[in-house]
């Protein structure tokens, strides 16, 4: 397995989170959701728009690389997880080690439990990784409804 470095993010990090963030989706959720859902959930995504959750959005992001390279990433504001996502083609086990920092970086702001909003497809990496269902919950992007399952783990 490729050995992963944990950083945060940066606003230069931005163009690459951006287009990590497109493959990924593109990649991974195929099954889960349709292709005319995902176009409409990648319309809107643009760099500026990682760059502002960075710097005036309140989010934390946490950066994983391989060989200098973007990974993965993952998006938390508060005790919530906003998004975790990796390359479909180097990123394989940087999905657990950024888990593993954003749960300790929720752990040690004084939050108890870590709650997330999960794609279809990332379901059994979330149970696998101690988070509970809660309930089915809809997230509107490109301005269509998808179905996410609404998650909790007690940290």
């Amino acid at each position: 397995m490729a050995a992963f470095t944990i950083r945060p993010a940066i606003p230069a990090d931005a163009e690459a989170l951006c287009a990590l963030h497109k493959a990924s989706v593109r990649a991974l959720c195929v099954g889960a959701y349709t292709t005319e859902e995902i176009e409409a959930w990648l319309r809107e995504r643009e760099p500026q728009g990682f760059r502002r959750a960075m710097t005036d959005g309140g989010e934390t992001m946490l950066v994983a690389e391989c060989d200098g390279a973007v990974a993965g990433f993952a998006s938390i504001k508060d005790a919530t997880l906003l998004g975790l996502y990796v390359d479909p083609t180097r990123g394989r086990g940087a999905g657990r080690l950024l888990l593993e920092s954003a749960e300790d970086l929720v752990r040690r702001s004084g939050a108890a439990v870590l709650s997330l909003q999960a794609t279809l497809n990332a379901v059994p990496f979330y149970r696998k990784h101690g988070f509970m269902r809660q309930d089915r919950s809809v997230v509107r992007r490109g301005g269509r409804d998808l179905a996410v399952l609404d998650m909790i783990k007690a940290l």
